[in-house]
């Protein structure tokens, strides 16, 4: 595992004007990630899952939380709420060396959503992975997720959404 790159981290301030510290996820994030995936309502569950879980499973956990920085890469979104701090969005992309797909997602955590917080997340680890020379994105997205597509076409990307077993194959490519 390559070290934490401190250079990924910034301050961002949202359309409400609330401010979120952005870095890179660390192993000791785990506690942050349950309580985000605690917090959002079942239907961005199933958006970012398209599957109905009642939890973070623990492996799921851990490799959303033991990353390499390279080959994956995960930000989260971190604000001070009472009690300590709290993980309000992430996103995260992996390679795939055996189909040269790059994996990306992103969640927001309901309460934050519609502030420009998922468009800035999504844009900056697309742009992490593109220094760490990934130029092609995919992933499976519910046909209904209207809000991420409306995402993708607002940041410029070139999009080809592919029906598949009720869901869209969906890439991105920069190439």
């Amino acid at each position: 595992m390559n070290a934490h790159p401190s250079s990924c981290e910034f301050r961002l301030t949202l359309g409400d004007g609330r401010a979120v510290f952005v870095r890179p996820i660390a192993p000791n994030d785990a506690p942050l990630l349950v309580d985000l995936f605690n917090r959002l309502s079942p239907q961005s569950i199933y958006l970012r899952f398209l599957s109905r879980l009642s939890g973070l499973p623990a492996d799921m956990l851990h490799h959303f939380t033991h990353v390499d920085y390279d080959r994956e890469f995960a930000l989260a979104a971190v604000v001070a709420e009472t009690g300590g701090d709290a993980v309000v969005a992430v996103s995260r992309y992996s390679h795939d060396r055996d189909t040269g797909i790059t994996d990306l997602a992103v969640a927001v955590r309901d309460d934050w959503q519609h502030l420009g917080l998922g468009r800035e997340m999504l844009a900056r680890i697309v742009a992490i992975g593109r220094e760490h020379g990934y130029h092609r994105y995919g992933s499976m997205m519910d046909p209904d997720n209207t809000a991420i597509r409306a995402l993708l076409h607002e940041l410029g990307y070139r999009v080809k959404y592919t029906p598949r077993d009720g869901y869209f194959d969906v890439e991105i490519r920069f190439d």
